[in-house]
């Protein structure tokens, strides 16, 4: 329940940060912002359907709905994770907010931290998962093999 906690605290905190926070101006560079929150909700948009109303915040792997390893979860274990960072990347510099690319950093951190936890708890439960990581990326795709 902790994960849970922490992960809201976090996000409230973001929010807050793109709304109170003072902006600069970025010029055209802002506009690198656009597509990183396109590409990230097209990357967690599928994996969230992916786990419908089975999904769940903590990181206790839901054994009714099974081990993911097809669809986007072939080249991305944890696709939501980077999805969810690279929109809130993407909306940061969109709005120009330095707090806010601040703070998805501590985001960034976060996530590392809560997929090692869910990983080291789907080795567990699932004895496959050890080859699923050995040919899969945690945020990014493992093209080399």
């Amino acid at each position: 329940m902790v994960w849970v906690a922490v992960q809201a605290v976090l996000l409230v905190v973001y929010a807050y940060t793109l709304i109170a926070t003072p902006g600069q101006d970025w010029g055209v560079a802002r506009w690198v912002g656009a597509p990183m929150v396109f590409a990230g909700a097209a990357l967690a948009t599928p994996a969230l359907l992916a786990h419908g109303r089975k999904l769940t915040p903590l990181p206790e792997p839901n054994r009714t709905l099974g081990l993911k390893t097809t669809g986007i979860y072939a080249y991305i274990r944890h696709p939501m994770y980077t999805g969810l960072l690279l929109l809130t990347f993407g909306l940061a510099i969109l709005l120009q907010k330095p707090w806010g690319f601040a703070s998805t950093g501590v985001l960034t951190l976060f996530f590392n931290l809560k997929a090692r936890e869910e990983e080291r708890r789907l080795r567990r439960y699932y004895p496959e998962y050890i080859d699923y990581e050995r040919t899969t990326g945690r945020f990014l795709p493992r093209w080399a093999k």
